[in-house]
């Protein structure tokens, strides 16, 4: 018995000397598919068959999750076992090698990847050696480690720092940007994955920035995805933020008081957010699923969304992405951010205009002076997008939308004197102030505003807010009583100001706010301001917020040459408003970013006088009919000029030639534009040859059901066929029509248009 005892044991221990058992990998929730497993588990006996064939190794399939029951029941001298999980964005496989007599492995393998097809390339380049190690076929294998939390973009390269360059002489012209290479993809790989690395590319290529750290990515279902959201949101709006801005809200009459400022900008950001670069975790989160808003923006509508969210990666690891809540007040904070957002705009839009083989300085300079001519409400409204910001509260629809807007309109400004080296400089000198920001001059000119000390807290109160409304924040406060255009027109010479909103007695809150005014206007500003304390006396009237304030009735305004003293609520408002008129304003000398930078000679704005029309940008000219005159209501047109009851016409440049496909598109989303804004069906009629300003033109006819008009489109091509020329027309009858020949056909060119310089 003992001899054959021991021959079983001899037979197994040689046995065990050729065999390797491969378990299932086991998933964690969430990691990996049930067939994803599968594959992967496949892939491990696959690479570790191949990397043994020639050395007498057997490799068998094994099943359950308990290495120590397989080494026994097979009788192997090695078991390799994997559990994948989610961590930064990818699917990360522990691979653990186990042999007899130990419950720890003996190695262990990290695999990772995006996608099923990077996890297979991983094993193959990872097991063979380990498992040679393992089963003493090898020296000891040690695996190169990554730096904690780090995942490489596969196609990505680390880059060394740029080398540091001096500030002056000032920029050349920037050249036109490359075409966008792009390497090709691994087999089987994620499409998904495919777009993120070729579009990270694709922007270090375009912007001139390169990573100096590998790019982290998480890729999210829906569920998740609005999870990470609402996390990202939560950090930065913390309850004191949230309870801050409540009491701004209150005390300025910005919004109804039941409406909870975080729970509005939740339900904004969740609606139709692709993606989005995480300061806080350093990472790319991107939802699995593009929302219908990636897709509205064209076929490569994702992408572009991306190469913005992108930007702010690069940002970050370039100039660095400040603690906002570090910043001294909301108008520093949102102008900073305006900055971000503007150079991730410009980015945007560079990326896809060279994907759609289209004039990058053209693309950046039309689309910021579209998103800059109009106001918050009416670029949401034509976007099509976004209903619950279209409805959200003025003040966070307008901050919302200024970063963007306002942003672009800026870096573009700088893009237009010295190309993306100018913007790179910007990070180091900012903009200071929303002023800045919605005036780009003033930036360029280093206008800074006056440093307005916050009002003292009067005796018996306590500070819940204090702040600087800014130009935007001032506006707003005054447009919830009175005019837009009366304020369109003072807004401007917002010079400084400061606020401090005080809770009394019983959760009363008052306000105490002083402004500074430039141009001799402050008299004007009080005059204004005195209009909204009907509205505020009305605001008190309606109760107190779910937080229990409530703000007091009663409010004075009074002026000095320059300042403006605001104080509303239950404290003695007299002495109030006399301390704060007892300031001494000290205005900072302007300090001019780039002092070195002269902008390039400027064009002048197209002139309706005198029965004629000038565009110096598109060197045209034209007579203007009797009776009609400009229509400020279209902002984004070179000419526009309407007569009540007659209809209107309306001359744009568009800085691509519109051919074939293109200008098929193009008539049906200017039509459709007209249709949606006239508030009826358009039925077709038909299309003629025209002539317009000098250049054959294809007109397309369509008539506006229930409302007696008729819309004339005609597209002729501009710059030497690099650009097009459009002409719409919207005529109310035969005699309409008439007038609108003779203006068609007095449209001529006058010279070179710069305009057309500006195409590559």
């Amino acid at each position: 018995m003992r001899v054959f005892i021991l021959s079983i044991f001899l037979a197994s221990a040689a046995g065990a000397q050729n065999r390797v058992a491969v378990l299932p990998v086991q998933p964690r929730s969430g990691a990996l598919t049930p067939a994803d497993a599968a594959a992967v588990s496949e892939q491990i006996r696959a690479a570790a068959r191949d990397s043994l064939a020639d050395r007498g190794y057997e490799v068998l399939t094994a099943e359950g999750s308990d290495p120590s029951d397989a080494l026994e029941s097979t009788g192997a001298s090695l078991v390799v076992f994997g559990r994948a999980a989610q961590m930064e964005g990818a699917t990360v496989v522990g691979i653990g090698l186990y042999k007899p007599g130990s419950a720890a492995p003996v190695s262990v393998i990290r695999v990772m990847g995006i996608g099923i097809a990077q996890l297979k390339t991983d094993v193959r380049a990872k097991l063979p050696g380990p498992l040679a190690s393992a089963l003493g076929l090898a020296p000891p294998s040690v695996e190169a480690k990554l730096p904690p939390g780090t995942l490489r973009i596969p196609g990505g390269t680390r880059q060394p720092p740029p080398e540091p360059q001096a500030v002056a002489p000032p920029p050349p012209p920037a050249p036109a940007p490359p075409p966008l290479v792009s390497p090709t993809p691994p087999a089987d790989e994620d499409p998904l994955v495919t777009i993120i690395r070729e579009t990270t590319t694709a922007v270090e290529q375009l912007r001139g920035l390169r990573r100096k750290q590998n790019l982290k990515v998480q890729i999210l279902d829906d569920k998740l995805f609005s999870a990470a959201v609402r996390e990202k949101a939560k950090k930065e709006l913390t309850p004191a933020v949230v309870a801050a801005e409540r009491a701004r809200w209150l005390a300025f009459n910005l919004a109804p008081a039941a409406v909870d400022p975080a729970q509005a900008l939740l339900d904004v950001l969740d609606e139709q957010v692709a993606g989005f670069y995480d300061p806080f975790s350093k990472q790319l989160v991107v939802r699995k699923d593009p929302p219908a808003s990636a897709g509205a923006m064209g076929p490569d509508g994702l992408r572009v969304v991306l190469a913005h969210e992108i930007e702010h990666a690069l940002q970050d690891q370039n100039f660095g992405i400040p603690d906002m809540s570090t910043l001294p007040d909301d108008d520093v904070r949102l102008a900073r951010s305006a900055l971000y957002e503007g150079d991730a705009m410009a980015v945007m839009t560079a990326f896809g205009a060279l994907r759609a083989h289209k004039p990058v300085k053209a693309a950046i300079a039309s689309g910021a002076a579209t998103l800059r001519a109009l106001d918050a409400q009416a670029l949401l409204r034509v976007s099509g997008r976004s209903p619950q910001l279209l409805h959200a509260p003025p003040v966070l629809r307008e901050e919302l939308v200024v970063p963007y807007a306002g942003g672009f309109a800026l870096v573009a400004e700088a893009y237009r004197r010295g190309g993306f080296p100018l913007v790179d400089r910007m990070f180091k000198n900012p903009p200071s102030s929303v002023h800045q920001i919605l005036h780009p001059e003033a930036y360029f000119a280093g206008e800074l505003s006056a440093a307005v000390p916050a009002p003292v807290p009067p005796a018996g109160t306590r500070a819940i807010a204090i702040g600087r409304m800014g130009e935007l924040g001032t506006r707003l406060a005054l447009e919830a009583c009175v005019e837009k255009e009366v304020v369109k027109e003072i807004a401007p010479h917002w010079a400084g100001d400061a606020y401090t909103v005080v809770e009394g007695p019983k959760g009363v809150l008052s306000l105490l706010w002083t402004t500074a005014w430039s141009g001799g206007v402050a008299a004007n500003v009080s005059n204004v301001m005195k209009l909204v304390q009907p509205c505020w006396q009305d605001q008190a009237a309606s109760g107190p917020n779910p937080l229990g304030w409530s703000i007091g009735a009663q409010s004075k305004i009074a002026s000095s040459t320059e300042l403006v003293a605001v104080a509303r609520g239950n404290i003695d408002l007299g002495a109030a408003v006399s301390r704060q008129l007892a300031l001494r304003l000290v205005r900072p000398s302007a300090m001019p970013p780039f002092a070195n930078v002269l902008p390039p000679p400027s064009v002048g704005a197209t002139r309706v006088d005198g029965g004629r029309f000038v565009s110096p940008r598109l060197a045209l000219a034209g007579e203007v009919p009797e009776g009609f005159e400009a229509d400020s209501s279209n902002p984004v047109a070179e000419v526009a000029i309407k007569k009540s009851g007659t209809g209107g016409a309306t001359v744009s440049f568009v800085p691509e030639p519109l051919t074939g496909d293109a200008l098929d598109a193009f008539f049906q989303t200017a039509s459709a534009q007209i249709a949606a804004a006239q508030g009826g069906q358009l039925t077709y009629i038909g299309k003629a040859q025209r002539s317009l300003a000098g250049a054959p033109a294809e007109q397309r006819s369509w008539a506006v059901e229930n409302a007696g008009m008729q819309l004339r489109i005609e597209v002729a091509p501009y710059c030497g066929g690099k650009a097009a020329l459009t002409l719409l027309r919207l005529e109310g009858g035969a005699a309409a029509r008439l007038t609108l020949d003779q203006f068609e056909a007095s449209i001529r060119q006058t010279g070179s248009a710069p305009a057309c310089a500006e195409l590559e």
